[in-house]
């Protein structure tokens, strides 16, 4: 289990008990650290990254339950287990209303601790996933966001990746290929791919009218012959071609 922990217990011989103890239940022992006031744990946690902390209520430089307080504040994604001597009901209401992880009584039992440590695995593991399934959300966001600008700004002769890019306050090359594995198509691919879409709609329609020139300006194409060009490469035919099918059918 390579997640950190922070002990915070004024009692020596419990820091230590519990620091020699958990190693035996998975935990690495490197990964096991030691605070004997509410300071230290407090400068321990800024300079660490730490997943769970066990906390004794009764501390020489404040009370446990307003360290936790402050812990909440800071590190939201921190585990806090509370360890007290003090099996009373207001004790725990107030842990309880800090949202700990858990409530052990003094002294803890084995079994218990044990049980603890596989609960905090798997809320661990919960947790990873959910990061990994955000981020996936976020990518295939990004993914939409890019064939969204495409799709707003098409007619745009100066649209680029890079401009796109800028706008999203990404890389280029990031958003290209999370449009490719999201949606199958570069940024360029789907740019060439939805103007032309749009000029076919523009060259089915006999009431318009336009000239090539003209739909090449309207999808996005200041040179008519390069827009010409694209066009017969995907649809292997001219876009005068084209227009001529569909005003026979």
């Amino acid at each position: 289990m390579e997640w950190n922990v922070l002990i915070i217990d004024d009692e020596k011989i419990i820091r230590e008990g519990m620091a020699n103890y958990l190693p035996l239940l998975g935990v690495n022992k490197k990964c096991i650290m030691q605070a004997a006031s509410g300071q230290q744990a407090l400068d321990v946690l800024e300079k660490q990254s730490i997943q769970v902390a066990f906390v004794d209520i009764n501390l020489p430089d404040m009370n446990g339950l307003d360290l936790i307080q402050l812990m909440t504040q800071r590190f939201q994604e921190l585990l806090i287990v509370v360890i007290s001597g003090f099996d009373e009901f207001e004790f725990a209401r107030r842990a309880i209303q800090l949202q700990v992880f858990d409530y052990l009584l003094k002294p803890v039992p084995k079994t218990d601790l044990e049980m603890l440590i596989q609960k905090i695995n798997q809320q661990i593991e919960s947790n990873s996933l959910n990061v990994c399934e955000e981020a996936k959300k976020s990518y295939d966001n990004l993914a939409q966001k890019g064939k969204q600008y495409i799709e707003s700004c098409y007619t745009d002769a100066t649209l680029s990746l890079k401009k796109a890019a800028s706008s999203l306050f990404v890389s280029g090359s990031y958003l290209s290929k999370q449009m490719k594995e999201e949606l199958g198509y570069t940024f360029s691919e789907y740019l060439i791919d939805y103007r032309l879409s749009k000029a076919k709609e523009l060259l089915s329609d006999p009431e318009l009218q336009y000239t090539i020139a003209e739909i090449a300006r309207k999808v996005g194409y200041k040179d008519q012959h390069y827009f010409s060009r694209l066009f017969k490469k995907v649809y292997a035919c001219s876009p005068l071609h084209y227009q001529k099918k569909e005003f026979l059918k």
